[in-house]
């Protein structure tokens, strides 16, 4: 690819080789290498063609993940950044619910609803749970939903990897105010405040929850579902 990095300054820019240590706080949630994104592999190809879609993304260090079905769990203890987790090839609005685990023991971590669109280009996330998080860009509002206040952000990348190769995106991020590792996505009130901002999406393509980190070690277990 992912996926989320001065981020999304949801989580793209993702190192494709191993990186030194860097400090989270300067960190851009886009900052992922070419590999993220190339789909020449047989398998990346198989995920692409099926219903549930498998992302699985590291650049080095000791990440462990491991899907299965609707579920994954993953351990890291790395400096290089990762992004793994399970959904669908192609995204929609309908709720994704989400329940599991997810500890950070250092170093940045997310866990969100991640995907792109096309058409416009977009990489964007709903971050329910975040550790040591990376600058989200400039704000632009907020969205209430599912018991809680998002802060929404946008963050443009120029020239960066993406799903289409070398381009230049926006990146949409809401952000909960009140993190949790279990519940439902209204995806619906996300995507309609984002539009009512000015910040329109395009016909989807994969969407995942996503489990995405560097500097720094953590585990998490996800079950996902619409």
């Amino acid at each position: 690819m992912v996926a989320l990095f001065n981020l999304v300054a949801i989580l793209s820019a993702f190192a494709g080789s191993l990186a030194s240590p860097v400090d989270p706080a300067t960190r851009n949630l886009a900052e992922r290498g070419p590999a993220d994104f190339v789909l020449g592999s047989e398998n990346a190809v198989q995920r692409r063609q099926s219903t549930n879609y498998d992302q699985d993304y590291t650049t080095g260090g000791d990440v462990i993940y491991t899907p299965n079905g609707n579920s994954f769990t993953v351990d890291w203890d790395t400096e290089d950044d990762f992004v793994v987790g399970v959904g669908w090839s192609t995204g929609n609005t309908s709720p994704i619910t989400f329940s599991g685990s997810f500890g950070v023991g250092g170093g940045t971590g997310l866990l969100s609803v991640y995907g792109w669109t096309t058409s416009p280009l977009v990489e964007y996330y709903i971050i329910e749970d975040n550790s040591s998080p990376p600058s989200f860009g400039t704000q632009k509002g907020t969205v209430t939903s599912d018991g809680a206040t998002y802060t929404i952000w946008e963050n443009q990348r120029v020239n960066e990897p993406s799903i289409e190769g070398t381009s230049t995106f926006n990146q949409y991020i809401s952000v909960r105010q009140s993190p949790r590792t279990s519940g439902t996505v209204t995806l619906e009130n996300h995507f309609q405040a984002w539009a009512n901002l000015g910040l329109d999406l395009g016909s989807f393509s994969y969407q995942v929850i996503a489990v995405e980190g560097w500097g720094g070690t953590g585990a998490a277990t996800q079950t996902v579902s619409k």
